[in-house]
This record gives structure tokens, sequence and C-alpha cells, in this order.
């Protein structure tokens, strides 16, 4: 026959082993959900990393049409007056 010692400390053991399964279910929760949070911020920055991308190279290409040799020095000679020295 079982002691009411033996009960309690079969009790206490079985309450811990609950205990940690519930805390242990709850930190995968929590950790699943920061996954998540992570991944979508991550996301969020590739899309963004890829819109500045494409800036990048719209703003090359812009710099590389105005500063044509051609195109600066139509406005040299059309705003300035600039000419080449006499020889």
């Amino acid at each position: 026959m079982l002691k009411a010692s033996d009960l309690y400390v079969k009790a206490v053991v079985l309450l811990v082993l609950v205990s940690s399964i519930v805390v242990s279910a709850l930190v995968v929760i929590y950790t699943a959900y920061q996954y998540r949070l992570n991944f979508n911020h991550q996301q969020q920055l590739v899309q963004q990393w890829d819109e500045l991308q494409v800036e990048w190279g719209q703003l090359l290409l812009e710099q590389g049409a105005l500063a044509a040799n051609s195109r600066v020095e139509n406005l040299a000679t059309k705003n300035w007056q600039c000419r080449y020295p006499q020889e």
C-alpha cells in the first residue's frame, strides 16, 4: 500500500513534468512567432533592397546621360558661350 508521502512525491514529480511540457510548448510557440516576424521583416528588407537597386540603376543611367561629352559641350556653348581656344 502506498503511503501519503509516496503519493505526494509522485504528485510533485508529475506536476514538474507537466509544467515542463507546458513551458516547453510555450517556448516553441514563441520561437515560431519570432521566426515569422523576423522572416517577414527580412522579406520587406529584400524588397526594399530590390527597389533601391532599381533606383540606383536608373540614377546611373541618368548620370551617364547628363554627363555625356556632347551634352556638356552643347550646354557650354549655348549657356556660357564657351568656345575652343584659338591656336
